[in-house]
């Protein structure tokens, strides 16, 4: 190739470069998971330098933050689009926020394994925890603020939302904990329609 004809070179913004790394190390830990997750790997899967990852990253512990933060903003943003197509009554907005998480899409084991992964990063690294515990309350206040509105459509006391979200939260994760340990389908329908049974006797 001559000078001429040369390709130019693309230049990325720090952003954009941080993106594809984040995004990488996604990918990376749906193959090989938390344990045996390193640089290393991330900058081969993105094919990039190692450089690239010291540079735009302190750590690997950042790197896990982010990632955590790019996985639950797939499930948030999905949540949030299937709110938005559902029927307007409460009742149904909830059955909708409920069933996304539920999606063949959040069944997939890659995906699966990735949450929990980085539930059990949370249990030794302060930052991953600190981030799980923000993008938990995100999902929660969610979750309340479509139980409010349940409550005011049937007059209910304020009290009942806390421990309906409480109860709902603590079910939701047990369901996915069981559906990658059983993949039974009938148990996680029954899971998510005892929720609604719940709120509908609350």
């Amino acid at each position: 190739m001559t000078e001429n004809t040369r390709k130019p070179r693309t230049f990325r913004s720090s952003q954009d470069r941080r993106a594809e790394i984040i995004e990488a190390a996604f990918h990376c830990l749906q193959e090989v998971g938390y344990a045996r997750l390193t640089a290393r790997k991330i900058a081969e899967h993105s094919h990039i330098s190692l450089g690239h990852i010291t540079y735009h990253f302190k750590d690997m512990n950042e790197v896990l933050v982010e990632t955590y933060r790019y996985a639950s903003r797939i499930l948030l943003d999905a949540t949030f689009q299937d709110l938005s197509r559902s029927s307007k009554t409460p009742i149904e907005q909830l059955k909708a926020f409920l069933g996304t998480g539920f999606s063949p899409a959040f069944l997939k084991r890659d995906y699966l394994r990735v949450r929990i992964d980085l539930w059990s990063a949370a249990l030794s690294h302060e930052e991953i925890a600190l981030t799980e515990r923000e993008l938990y309350e995100r999902y929660r206040a969610s979750l309340i603020e479509i139980l409010e509105k349940v409550r005011a459509e049937r007059r209910g006391r304020a009290a009942d939302v806390t421990l309906l979200a409480d109860t709902i939260m603590a079910t939701l994760d047990g369901l996915w904990l069981d559906w990658e340990r059983r993949h039974d389908d009938g148990a996680m329908r029954n899971g998510l329609d005892g929720c609604i049974r719940l709120v509908n006797a609350v």
